[in-house]
């Protein structure tokens, strides 16, 4: 199967705005909330196929991000979600 990266980035957006979302669920009814561990469920879950889909030593292509990549992006985004607050 072969992706792009504008599909790449298309599912990154989708695990930030996941992640995003269980912060908030997270602030607002505590983190041992039913909604905030179903929401970290789902994180755990884009987060395994994107592994699968982009990151996987048997993906035939290479991602255009590498892991570290990922990684930094995740980063400066909860940096900025931290210091919105």
């Amino acid at each position: 199967m072969h992706f792009s990266s504008k599909e790449q980035m298309r599912f990154l957006i989708r695990i930030q705005k996941k992640r995003e979302l269980m912060c908030i669920l997270g602030e607002v009814y505590g983190l041992n909330a039913t909604e905030t561990i179903k929401c970290s469920q789902e994180l755990d879950a884009l987060l395994n196929e994107y592994y699968h889909l982009f990151q996987a030593p048997t993906n035939k292509k290479k991602s255009s991000l590498p892991l570290k990549s990922v990684s930094n992006i995740f980063s400066k985004q909860q940096h900025l979600l931290l210091t919105a607050k």
